[in-house]
């Protein structure tokens, strides 16, 4: 990356406006990524982690899109009623609970490399 394309990105990552658009896309693509493949948590994570100023604040976007994606599933486990079987799992629940957690977090890695 050239010294033009930095100055471009800090400049995006400056503008609160912006970047607060680029994580609702992020959002939204990952989320519906998530719903066809378990890789769209991966892209998920890093593209909320992207715009954000630090890697630091970069991984908790990933993590916080990691806990989006479970409360979403979990909504909709609640709204079919099966939220209260699938608890009752042992460690299919664990595992449930960990993937999108520990996928959005190594998503959200991604904004150490740029």
């Amino acid at each position: 990356m050239n010294r033009l394309d930095e100055i471009q990105l800090d400049e995006f990552r400056a503008d609160r406006t912006r970047r607060i658009l680029a994580v609702g896309a992020g959002i939204v693509v990952g989320l519906a990524l998530a719903w066809v493949h378990w890789l769209g948590l991966l892209i998920g994570g890093a593209l909320v982690s992207l715009p954000m100023k630090s890697w630091k604040r970069g991984v908790l976007a990933g993590l916080g899109f990691g806990i989006l994606s479970l409360l979403v599933f979990a909504g909709l486990l609640a709204f079919y009623g099966s939220l209260v079987p699938a608890l009752g799992m042992g460690q299919v629940t664990a595992l449930m609970v960990a993937i999108p957690l520990v996928a959005g977090a190594i998503g959200g890695l991604t904004r150490v490399l740029v």
